[in-house]
């Protein structure tokens, strides 16, 4: 049975937190995130993995030319 939290709400909360913790510290807010995914389980880890690609890739895609 999977998690009724989406991986996405997992990395909403992650950031979150991570925010609150260091505050403008994007390194540290990185690393915290990246610690807390690793945390989770391996299907659970790959599926944020993978959510995070393609929000990484749309993002870019959208972006108009200079």
């Amino acid at each position: 049975m999977t998690s009724p939290i989406r991986p996405i709400d997992k990395l909403i909360a992650l950031c979150a937190e991570a925010a609150r913790q260091f505050g403008d510290d994007p390194s540290a807010i990185a690393d915290f995130v990246d610690a807390g995914i690793k945390e989770l389980p391996k299907p659970e880890q790959r599926q944020l993995r993978e959510q995070l690609a393609l929000l990484t890739d749309q993002s870019q895609s959208q972006r108009s030319p200079s």
